[in-house]
């Protein structure tokens, strides 16, 4: 729509006064302007619904890629769940034969060490009961002997 200015201008005088020229209402270049610009804004407007046609395209792309992207991540994640737990049990059964054999080793080492007690005891017990038998009939039957002496 033309304002009131744009009509105005239109019927302004074409030039200096003098000597006679042309008579004519001179051109409207504002209109010419606007008649080139409506055309290069008619394939700006199809420029920009087929900007805006590869941008939902490429939203609705990037959104099935985040949503495969997802999902993979929830598989690898399963997958290292379920790894941990087989590499978990594993290293509970290992270190559970590892607690055997050293138990059996203690152990082994225990009874050798009983095993030389008892043979120390009764080595000690054979050299000390006759004595002790001795002097006790001694005692009780009065052989005369010392107690002291075997």
């Amino acid at each position: 729509m033309t304002t009131l200015r744009q009509l105005l201008q239109r019927f302004r005088p074409s030039g200096p006064p003098g000597a006679a020229g042309r008579v004519a209402v001179p051109a409207d270049r504002a209109a010419r302007a606007e008649e080139e610009l409506r055309q290069v804004f008619a394939v700006l407007a199809t420029a920009d619904a087929e900007a805006a046609a590869i941008r939902a395209a490429a939203d609705a792309e990037a959104t099935r890629r985040r949503r495969r992207a997802g999902l993979a991540a929830q598989r690898i994640v399963a997958a290292a769940r379920s790894r941990a737990q087989h590499a978990r049990a594993e290293a509970f059964a290992a270190a559970r034969a590892d607690t055997a054999r050293a138990a059996e080793t203690v152990i082994a080492d225990a009874q050798r060490t009983a095993e030389a007690l008892r043979a120390h005891g009764r080595a000690r017990l054979d050299a000390a009961v006759p004595p002790i038998v001795s002097a006790a009939l001694d005692e009780v039957y009065g052989t005369g002997r010392d107690p002291g002496t075997p």
